[in-house]
C-alpha cells in the first residue's frame, strides 16, 4: 500500500501540472515587461549586437520576471535591484578557480537564501538575480566580466524604465493586501455565521496586514483601514459569540444573527473587489438594510441587537474607507525616508539573528541548499559539454524548504522544460536562420513567459526554455544541440535536488509538536490579557493586546504552513502528525473564538468596573497552557488543575456582584468560561497519547 505522504505529494505534482489560472494574468504588465526585452535587444542591435549584448537582454528578461512574479510591487525599484545583485553574481561566478569557484557557489547560496528569509520581496529578489551566478560564465565567454556586469545592471535599468511607462500601479499591490484581508475577514464571517466554533482562518489577513506595515508610505484611506481591521475582526466575533448564546434561546434569533454575519461577509467582499476592480459597481446600503430589517426578530423589537447594530457600524466605516480609496486623491502619510530604512534594517538584523541556531529550518535550508549547489556545480563543471551551468541553475530554481514544494518544482520544471526544448529543436529546424525571425521568437518566447508567470508554472517553465534555446542561438550555436543538452541538465539539476532534500531532509512533521507548543503560548498570553482586561480594566493597552492577537496569527499560520507540508511526507512522528496537530489547533481555536467574545464586552474607550474573581480564574487558564504547552513539546507536563472547579468559584463569585453596569460582561463571561475549559479539556484529551 502506498504510503499516504507519498500518495499526497503525487496528487500535488498532478495538480501543480494541471494548474491553469487565467484569471491571475496581467496581460498590459507582461506586454510593458516584453517591452522591455524589446528596447534592450534594439539598444544591442543598435550598437552592432556587441559581445555583453546578451547580458544586457538577460538582465531585462530578469527584471521583468521579478516584476510578474505574484505579490511582488510593480515599480522601477525591483529590476533596479534584480539587475544590481544580478551584477554582483555575474562578477562572482567568473572566477577561474574551480575549487574557489565550487566554495563561492556554496557560500553564495547560503547568504542569498538565509537573507531572502526576510520578506518575500528579497526573497524574489535574490532568486531571480542569483540565476546570473550560474550564467556567469557563459555571458562572460566573448567579453569582459565588467562589461558583462554593467550590462545585466543597464538590461535592470531599461525594465525599470519600462515600469515608469503608463498605466501606472502605484499603490495596487496595496489595494491588493488590503482586499485581501477583508476577503479574510469575509471567509470568517461567512463560516460563522453557519458554525460559530469555526477554526479560526485567519492567515491570510496576518500576511495581508504585515505586507501593509512594511510600507513607508501609504495613501492615507488604506493606512486607517488597516488599522481598523482590528475593529472589525471584534466586531465579527462580538456578532459570533451573541449567535451562539442564541443557540441556547430560539431559532428566529440564530438565524437573525447569521443573517448579520451573511450581510457582513458580503459587504466585506464588495469592499475587497471595490478597490481592485478598474470598474466598481454601486452598494446600495439601503436596500442591504431593508432586507435585515424585515427579519421577524427585527420587527418584532423594532430596534437592532447591540451586537448587529456595532457589526453595521463598523462596516459602514470600512465602506467609506473603500470608497476613499477608490476615488484616491488621499493624502500621502510617509515615514521619514532614513528613519524607515533604519527601522527595516534594524528589524530584519533581529529576524536574522533570531534564526542563527542548529534547530531553525531557514538554517536547515540555506545548508541544504549551498550543499547542493556545491554539489551541482562540480558536476557542471566537469559536465562535457558548454551547458554544464544549467546543472546548479536548475537545482538553484527547484530545491525548495520543504519536500512536497521540492517535489512539485522538480517535476513541473523538468516535465516543462523537456516540453519546451522539443518544440523549440521543432521551430529551430523549421525557421529561417535569420536575425530578425530570431529576435521575434525570442520576445514571442518572453511574452507566452511573462503571461503565464502567474498562471501556470509548467508553460512558464516552457516558455523559460524556448527563450533560453533561441537567445542562445543568437550566439551561433545550434538549436538542437544547446535544446537537448540543456534538457539533459535540467533533469539532472531537479534530480540533485529532490535527492538531496531526500538525504539532507528537514522533516515539518518533526517541527509540529514545537510549533503547536509555540501557538499554545501565543494563546495564554491573550488568555491572561483578556482576562486581566476584566479585573482590571483601566490598566487595559491597546497595542500590547493587538501585539498578542499578531503573535498568534503568525504562530498559527506558521503551524498550519507546517501541517500542510507535513501531510506531504512519507515519514511520521515521534509527535503529532498533521491531522492531530490541526485537531488539537482546532480546539484551542475554540477557547480562542470564546475569549474573543469575552474580549469583545468591553469597547475601546470603556471606563468600567473590574470583576472579582477573574484573577483566580486567569491564574488556572494559565496552568492548563502550560500543561497543553508541555504535552505539545514532549516534555513532562506540570501538575494539571481541576478547570471545572475553577469554573464554579468563579461563576460563584460573578454571581455575588450586583452592579447592573457590568451585568452583560459577566453573563458573558459565566457563558463563554464554560466554553474555555470544554475547549481546553478537548485539547488535553488529543494530545495525552501523542508522545507515549
Amino acid at each position: 500500500m502506498l504510503n499516504p505522504g507519498v500518495r499526497e505529494s503525487l496528487r500535488r505534482v498532478g495538480r501543480d501540472l494541471r494548474s491553469w489560472t487565467p484569471g491571475e494574468a496581467v496581460p498590459v504588465l507582461a506586454v510593458r515587461a516584453a517591452f522591455g526585452i524589446a528596447a534592450a535587444m534594439s539598444a544591442v542591435a543598435f550598437a552592432g549586437h556587441p559581445s555583453w549584448g546578451q547580458a544586457a537582454v538577460m538582465g531585462a528578461w530578469l527584471g521583468g520576471v521579478a516584476m510578474l512574479t505574484p505579490g511582488t510591487r510593480t515599480g522601477p525599484s525591483l529590476p533596479l535591484l534584480v539587475g544590481a545583485a544580478g551584477a554582483l553574481g555575474v562578477v562572482l561566478g567568473s572566477l577561474d578557480d574551480p575549487v574557489v569557484l565550487i566554495a563561492a557557489a556554496a557560500a553564495y547560496a547560503f547568504t542569498l537564501t538565509f537573507i531572502g528569509s526576510v520578506t518575500h520581496v528579497a526573497g524574489v529578489t535574490f532568486t531571480v538575480s542569483g540565476i546570473m551566478f550560474f550564467l556567469a560564465d557563459h555571458l562572460t565567454a566573448h567579453t569582459g566580466v565588467l562589461f558583462a556586469a554593467l550590462a545585466v545592471a543597464a538590461g535592470g535599468a531599461v525594465q525599470a524604465l519600462t515600469a515608469l511607462l503608463p498605466p501606472y500601479f502605484r499603490w495596487a499591490e496595496d489595494r491588493r493586501a488590503l482586499a485581501d484581508a477583508w476577503f479574510a475577514l469575509a471567509a470568517e464571517a461567512e463560516a460563522l455565521a453557519a458554525d460559530p466554533d469555526a477554526p479560526f482562518r485567519t492567515e491570510p489577513l496576518f500576511e495581508a496586514a504585515q505586507e501593509l506595515d512594511r510600507r513607508r508610505a501609504l495613501p492615507a484611506a488604506i493606512l486607517e483601514a488597516r488599522r481598523q481591521l482590528y475593529a472589525v475582526s471584534t466586531a465579527i466575533g462580538r456578532t459570533a459569540s451573541a449567535r451562539a448564546r442564541a443557540d441556547a434561546q430560539d431559532r428566529d434569533t440564530v438565524e437573525f444573527y447569521s443573517e448579520a454575519l451573511e450581510l457582513a461577509a458580503r459587504l466585506l467582499t464588495h469592499f475587497a473587489e471595490q478597490i481592485t476592480s478598474r470598474s466598481p459597481t454601486e452598494l446600495d446600503w439601503d436596500a442591504l438594510l431593508d432586507g435585515l430589517s424585515q427579519n421577524p426578530m427585527a420587527t418584532a423589537t423594532g430596534t437592532m441587537p447591540t451586537e448587529i447594530g456595532g457589526l453595521l457600524r463598523t462596516l459602514h466605516e470600512t465602506g467609506g474607507f473603500a470608497e476613499r480609496i477608490t476615488a484616491g486623491g488621499d493624502d500621502v502619510i510617509a515615514d521619514p525616508a532614513l528613519a524607515h530604512a533604519t527601522s527595516t534594517a534594524r528589524q530584519a538584523l533581529g529576524q536574522l539573528r533570531t534564526r542563527l541556531h542548529r534547530r531553525d529550518p531557514v538554517i536547515h535550508h540555506a545548508l541544504r541548499r549551498a550543499g547542493v549547489i556545491a554539489l551541482a556545480m562540480l558536476i557542471g563543471l566537469a559536465w562535457p559539454t558548454d551547458h554544464g551551468y544549467w546543472i546548479p541553475l536548475t537545482a538553484w530554481l527547484v530545491l525548495q524548504a520543504d519536500f512536497s514544494g521540492t517535489l512539485t518544482r522538480g517535476a513541473t520544471r523538468a516535465v516543462g522544460t523537456t516540453g519546451g526544448v522539443v518544440l523549440a529543436s521543432v521551430l529551430g529546424l523549421v525557421l529561417p536562420q535569420d536575425q530578425l525571425w530570431l529576435s521575434l521568437i525570442v520576445l514571442a518566447y518572453a511574452l507566452i513567459a511573462y503571461l503565464t508567470r502567474p498562471v501556470s508554472m509548467l508553460v512558464f517553465a516552457a516558455a523559460v526554455s524556448g527563450f533560453t534555446v533561441f537567445q542562445i542561438d543568437l550566439a551561433g550555436e545550434s538549436p538542437v544541440t544547446a535544446a537537448l543538452d540543456r534538457g539533459a541538465c535540467t533533469v539532472v539539476g531537479a534530480a540533485l535536488a529532490i535527492g538531496f532534500y531526500v538525504l539532507v531532509p528537514t522533516w515539518q512533521t518533526r517541527r509540529l509538536g514545537d510549533l503547536l507548543g509555540d501557538l499554545v503560548d501565543a494563546y495564554r498570553d491573550y488568555a491572561r490579557l483578556t482576562l486581566d482586561r476584566q479585573a482590571h480594566p483601566a490598566d487595559y493597552d491597546r497595542k500590547v493586546m493587538h501585539a498578542a492577537i499578531d503573535r498568534i496569527r503568525a504562530r498559527r499560520s506558521a503551524l498550519t504552513g507546517a501541517a500542510d507540508q507535513a501531510k506531504a511526507e512519507p515519514v511520521a512522528g515521534p509527535g503529532p502528525l498533521s491531522a492531530d496537530a490541526l485537531g488539537a489547533e482546532a480546539a484551542l481555536s475554540r477557547a480562542g473564538r470564546a475569549l474573543v467574545a469575552v474580549n469583545a464586552t468591553l469597547g475601546r474607550e470603556d471606563k468600567a468596573n473590574g470583576l472579582a474573581g477573574v484573577d483566580a480564574f486567569a491564574d488556572s487558564l494559565d496552568t492548563a497552557y502550560l500543561r497543553l504547552a508541555a504535552l505539545a513539546r514532549g516534555a513532562a507536563p506540570p501538575r494539571g488543575i481541576d478547570l471545572s472547579e475553577a469554573v464554579q468559584r468563579l461563576d460563584f463569585r460573578l454571581a455575588a456582584i450586583e452592579d447592573r453596569d457590568t451585568r452583560t460582561r459577566r453573563s458573558v463571561l459565566r457563558w463563554e468560561s464554560d466554553n474555555i475549559v470544554e475547549a481546553l479539556d478537548d485539547a488535553a484529551l488529543l494530545m495525552a497519547g501523542w508522545n507515549d
